[in-house]
């Protein structure tokens, strides 16, 4: 009897760093290879292709940018149409709206059996102009009506999308964003680490991890910063963006030059973690920030925003605190609630490793997936290798 053959899977993504690239090299690295075929269409010479080319992923080069380009938006729709024709691709798997948008538009054209898109972030970022989120929730519409299943990485993005966007139920599902918790259980020479910023030995550590975008909400944490001057706090921030000058600005107009750093972009994440007291996240939107589950692994307490699928990772209380966005008096308030009591910061930081180790690993978030993909097949009477 000939052997049945694998199922082709091309993902395609816009340029991505942080949460979404992490999501989608551990949903690629962990994809079951006996029974899936991954190519992954991404544009060149950015840090996640350079990833996936190191894993020895089949890459297509596309010209896809975030921003809409009719030129460069109809050669990704010609170059993947193409792609799924000669292939045989089974599966088109899309992530970010952008992706999403002209990925869906060459599943339809090619007749791709199954068309999945994965939603990371809020699509009704507030930065955009009430004419452009009626369009993009317009095209979303039709679109819908093509895609198989919208995977959501929170409940409070799939409810989003149930209100705004008025889908079905049943063609939304939720799979939570998963980690390797191991890699940031991990012991480290925390005085080296600390000496590498020139951090005293006496100062606690309140950290964020994120993109100095306007999503990101850093400056929220700076006004909070000013709020604790009293206090033996160093406030390191981790990344890079576009908003960084103007943040390093807003330190020297309130006098906190020597009470935050600003570490720029690092690799050596799960060490950087292992040094903090105190894990923020002060974002103004978010899908479910892999910065806070990175951070319960590592046994750090979190103190984050009400925001998407902020209060589905952080039991309040228990692996940390949640406070209103864009409220930098409330976020002050709740850390100097957690400075000074050691023992809740432990109870906390030890509460957050095993809620990670239960809910958010990359092997249930990768078996939900194959789970539905094998799902979808099933619905489309299209056979897989047992």
């Amino acid at each position: 009897m000939k052997p049945l053959t694998k199922i082709k899977v091309l993902h395609v993504v816009r340029p991505a760093a942080g949460g979404m690239k992490n999501h989608l090299i551990n949903l690629i690295r962990y994809t079951d290879k006996n029974k899936f075929s991954v190519t992954v269409a991404c544009p060149p010479g950015t840090s996640m292709w350079d990833e996936l080319y190191d894993m020895g992923v089949d890459l297509i080069p596309i010209p896809l940018r975030g921003e809409l380009s009719p030129t460069k938006d109809y050669l990704v729709v010609h170059t993947l149409v193409k792609y799924l024709h000669q292939s045989r691709t089974t599966i088109l798997h899309t992530h970010s709206s952008k992706a999403a948008l002209v990925g869906r538009v060459a599943g339809i054209i090619a007749r791709t059996p199954v068309i999945i898109f994965t939603v990371h972030n809020s699509i009704f970022y507030e930065e955009w102009s009430r004419l452009k989120k009626k369009i993009y929730s317009t095209v979303e519409k039709i679109l819908a009506r093509f895609t198989d299943r919208i995977i959501t990485v929170s409940e409070a993005l799939k409810q989003e999308l149930l209100v705004k966007e008025d889908l079905s139920p049943t063609r939304l599902t939720t799979i939570y964003n998963g980690i390797e918790v191991e890699k940031f259980t991990t012991q480290s020479d925390l005085n080296e680490i600390r000496q590498s910023f020139n951090i005293p030995e006496s100062s606690m550590i309140i950290g964020t991890i994120a993109r100095l975008a306007p999503q990101k909400g850093v400056s929220y944490l700076l006004k909070a910063a000013s709020h604790l001057k009293e206090y033996n706090v160093t406030f390191l921030v981790v990344g890079d963006g576009p908003l960084r000058q103007e943040l390093e600005q807003e330190v020297s107009e309130r006098g906190l030059q020597n009470r935050v750093i600003f570490a720029g972009k690092r690799d050596n994440i799960p060490e950087i973690l292992s040094i903090l007291d105190i894990f923020v996240l002060p974002s103004v939107t978010e899908g479910l920030p892999l910065t806070i589950l990175e951070a319960m692994a590592a046994s750090k307490p979190v103190v984050a925003t009400r925001v998407g699928g902020v209060p589905e990772a952080i039991v309040e209380g228990k692996t940390g605190l949640v406070v209103s966005p864009k409220d930098p008096e409330a976020l002050a308030v709740a850390l100097a609630g957690l400075l000074g009591e050691r023992d809740r910061l432990n109870r906390m930081g030890q509460n957050g490793q095993k809620h990670a180790s239960e809910k958010f690993t990359v092997n249930l978030m990768v078996e939900k997936t194959m789970d539905l993909y094998k799902q979808l097949l099933l619905e489309k009477k299209i056979k897989t290798q047992r």
